[in-house]
């Protein structure tokens, strides 16, 4: 009992003072997550519903995310911490996979009504498959939905990209960080040993 207490103890140390420890774990809870409401996401093919709907599944669990990071690293509403930058990965991480999926933002920009079904001759692949007959063919909207989709992927890429570059950045300005606080540190030591000796 006194092992598991310690490791409990420990990982909720690593976890608060580690950004990257704790945006890497939450990534996988949010990646777990997104397959759970891809598996129960029904667009209502309804142009005044499709928008609202699907910011709804962008926006409350990216806030969600972003609030949890917060209190998880232990920042403060009196000081803006560094820290807080960091809590805004696992948000980002979620529209990642919200855009990379494609289905929410094409519900999303989708403007005409219709019934929500699986595209037959695609990789499995949903869309608003027009009900009524208008002055576009099912062919013309199911490709502008296509279209939609890899847009969607397109900018989950460039976020993709954007939190790549981020963290390469991070891990370099971190490094030089330590490098320059050792140096500073052996400057420290050899002066201290010097004065001992005269």
């Amino acid at each position: 009992m006194e092992s598991r207490q310690q490791w409990l103890t420990r990982l909720k140390n690593e976890l608060s003072n580690s950004p990257l420890v704790s945006n890497v774990a939450f990534g996988f809870i949010l990646m777990g997550l997104e397959k759970l409401v891809e598996l129960e996401f029904e667009c209502p093919c309804n142009p005044k519903w499709n928008g609202v709907f699907s910011s709804a599944f962008f926006i409350i669990p990216a806030v969600m995310a972003f609030t949890l990071m917060l209190i998880i690293q232990g920042c403060r509403c009196d000081t803006w911490c560094r820290k807080s930058f960091s809590s805004f990965v696992p948000a980002i991480v979620w529209l990642i996979l919200l855009f990379l999926d494609g289905q929410y933002f094409a519900c999303a920009m989708t403007d005409w009504k219709g019934r929500f079904v699986i595209v037959d001759k695609a990789a499995p692949q949903k869309w608003c498959e027009p009900t009524s007959e208008g002055d576009v063919t099912p062919q013309e909207l199911m490709l502008r939905s296509q279209q939609l989709f890899v847009v969607s992927q397109v900018i989950g890429i460039f976020l993709l990209i954007f939190i790549c570059v981020g963290l390469i950045v991070y891990v370099i300005r971190e490094s030089c960080q330590q490098d320059s606080e050792m140096q500073d540190a052996d400057v420290l030591r050899m002066s201290s040993l010097r004065t001992r000796t005269t």
